[in-house]
């Protein structure tokens, strides 16, 4: 009878760890990637997020696409650390939703794609601030986020075009970030 019980106690226990091992799994990988998109050093990310937007962007990751499907795609390396190299271009389309959902939820990200083409075109016209401003609709920025996400590069060129024009506004042709 005692041997049942501390059986029976120790498959509790372990059927415990297993449950809350989850959840610390799901609160690193939070934090890794809040931190990550929040980092001042990562220099591959075109737009700065402040702490409270990271920390939301990442929860609807984590929440929404889960752990394991973020170390599936590489985002995430095994031990949940953030894998600095990787890239999200072959997301499943719902996955891809659920990321751009997450980002919309989180931060205004017409308002920081209109700063960062502002950043790297320099000096714009009004008229090539009001073609952005046409361009950059809400419908728009999300399918070009999507197509970037799930790796559709012939949508992805099809959504940048109007953005080109725009920047052909101005007479030269659009640099590259510092």
């Amino acid at each position: 009878m005692k041997r049942a019980a501390l059986s029976g106690g120790l498959t509790l226990l372990l059927l415990l760890g297993a449950c809350s091992g989850g959840a610390d799994e799901e609160e690193k990988a939070k934090s890794a990637i809040s931190e990550q998109l929040s980092s001042q050093q990562n220099e591959q990310q075109m737009v700065q997020l402040d702490r409270e937007e990271a920390d939301c962007i990442s929860e609807g990751m984590v929440d929404g696409i889960g752990v394991d499907q973020l170390k599936e795609y590489g985002f995430l390396n095994e031990d949940g650390s953030v894998d600095e190299d990787a890239t999200t271009s072959a997301m499943s389309e719902e996955d891809a939703d659920t990321l751009v959902d997450s980002m919309f939820d989180c931060t205004d990200v017409r308002a920081t794609m209109q700063e960062e083409l502002a950043s790297t075109m320099g000096q714009q016209t009004p008229q090539m601030r009001a073609c952005f401003e046409e361009a950059l609709t809400e419908k728009r920025v999300r399918q070009l986020l999507r197509a970037s996400f799930t790796g559709e590069q012939e949508a992805n060129q099809e959504l940048m075009a109007p953005l080109m024009e725009c920047a052909m506004l101005g007479g030269g042709t659009p640099q590259p970030p510092n």
